[in-house]
């Protein structure tokens, strides 16, 4: 079951009564035909077949556009129809016309998995002159979103995230890590590989913003498809929304986070690591995060949605065509072709886009939910890390920790130093000989990397808490 909503401007819907309910002519235009002009006229300027021409809607608002004046409200409004049903999910991202969708779920793995579900499913333009682009927002409840080949230990404050009981998302496109909750809204914009461009979509969020006057701030993109503020009075531009990318089978898209009104205190806390206290993450093969200074923009989310969909709209909508039942007449219906106005019309038409909104009551299909199922697993969140080595300090004890992760991130091994100290708490013989039992195990068993597991294993309980707490916060 879906929600539906056309957005369909007042003046669109007056301009649609004006050309198929009655004739209107504008005393202070020259219409060729007007009621002046007598059957021998017709007769001799051969114009018997047109005497009853109408201005199509575009024309009428074209006309009124440059007289600045606006198009009288009709007395009685059209019957538009808005019968999209569609049985399910399946059926509605087939279509092949520009689609919006708004997710009100606040899961984010059902939301990732239902992107990646329209994403698959969209279809594919056979021709280069017509598009089935696919916009799509949703928020999610909070969370941490990493990319697909980020490390979670060296991104993410893990024991900060254990304690809140946040959850670590790993998402299936590049980027770098980002914090989401209800202040913050995500959007996701689908086209073909062939007209992929990273900076087109952020350039229309921009605009479109900008032109609304609704955000705190006047937007700009940088050159790493970012949208920032402006510069601001202490030479910053403040990071708004950052931009991961997917290509694959002929589509593309680009989704983006927005910062409206996001809890930034707790995103900083959640994102900072001292390094001291948890630990360096030395891993070679994975995608590092770009650290910037960010700021909300302020607007509320219902607008962000609004404005940005126009935008949408307005860029990759289509024309709606007038019913040939609609029309008084077949030669009514033919007359913009007939006096050659079609591509004028065609160019001041407004456009449309259906948008559908996917709520509780939506039948997903069973593969949204296989997904968000995997989603939610170990062995995709962390599993997935390629392999690193992390480095645990302990400045009271006097030794260092460092533990080789391997492939599903199992623990391969660990290897004990000590610094001098003079008088060591515990001395080096009880540190080593706490680490035997999990130096045995880990030989013939896979011991997959979390605090809990690894802690397990230490037997002095000093230390097994100190490194499972290091770890990811479990013990």
């Amino acid at each position: 079951m879906f929600s539906i909503i056309r957005r369909r401007p007042v003046s669109q819907r007056a301009i649609l009564t004006t050309s198929l309910v009655r004739r209107e002519f504008l005393s202070n235009v020259q219409v060729p035909f007007q009621d002046d002009l007598t059957s021998t006229d017709f007769d001799d300027f051969n114009l018997g077949d047109f005497q009853h021409y109408q201005e199509s809607p575009d024309v009428i608002a074209k006309r009124y556009e440059m007289m600045n004046e606006t198009i009288p409200e009709p007395e009685n409004q059209p019957y538009i129809s808005t019968d999209t049903s569609i049985s399910n999910l399946q059926d509605l991202v087939q279509l092949k016309e520009p689609l919006v969708f708004q997710s009100k779920l606040t899961s984010p793995y059902l939301n990732l998995a239902i992107e990646s579900y329209i994403y698959d499913n969209m279809p594919k333009p056979e021709t280069d002159d017509i598009n089935y682009n696919r916009l799509m927002f949703y928020v999610n409840s909070p969370c941490v979103v990493i990319g697909k080949n980020q490390n979670p230990w060296k991104e993410v404050n893990l024991p900060l995230l254990t304690n809140l009981m946040i959850p670590l998302v790993r998402r299936k496109s590049g980027g770098g890590t980002v914090v989401h909750d209800l202040g913050n809204i995500n959007y996701s914009f689908m086209t073909t590989k062939e007209k992929f461009d990273r900076f087109q979509f952020a350039h229309l969020v921009r605009d479109a913003v900008n032109s609304s006057g609704f955000g705190k701030y006047q937007l700009e993109v940088n050159d790493r498809g970012d949208i920032t503020t402006t510069k601001q009075e202490d030479g910053v531009n403040y990071k708004i929304s950052g931009s991961a990318y997917k290509l694959s089978r002929g589509k593309s898209y680009h989704h983006g986070t927005m910062l409206l009104n996001s809890r930034l205190d707790v995103l900083g806390k959640l994102l900072h690591r001292d390094e001291n206290k948890l630990g360096k993450v030395d891993a070679s093969n994975v995608i590092n995060s770009v650290k910037s200074k960010v700021s909300n923009l302020e607007m509320e989310s219902d607008k962000f949605v609004e404005v940005v969909s126009s935008g949408f709209q307005n860029v990759y909508g289509t024309v709606e065509q007038c019913n040939v039942e609609q029309a008084e007449s077949e030669e009514e219906f033919d007359q913009n072709e007939l006096f050659g106005l079609s591509d004028f019309v065609s160019a001041n038409s407004t456009k449309n886009v259906k948008k559908f909104t996917i709520d509780e009551m939506t039948e997903l299909p069973s593969a949204i939910v296989e997904v968000a199922e995997e989603l939610k697993t170990w062995a995709w969140r962390f599993g997935s890390t390629p392999k690193f080595t992390h480095e645990l300090y302990n400045n009271k004890l006097g030794f260092k920790v460092k533990f080789f992760v391997g492939k599903n991130a199992k623990v391969e091994g660990f290897e004990l130093s000590f610094m001098n100290f003079t008088e060591r708490p515990i001395s080096e013989a009880k540190i080593r000989d706490s680490f035997e039992y999990l130096e045995t195990f880990i030989k013939d068993n896979n011991l997959e990397y979390t605090g809990s597991n690894v802690a397990g294993f230490i037997t002095n309980d000093i230390i097994s808490d100190w490194v499972g707490e290091s770890i990811d916060g479990t013990v």
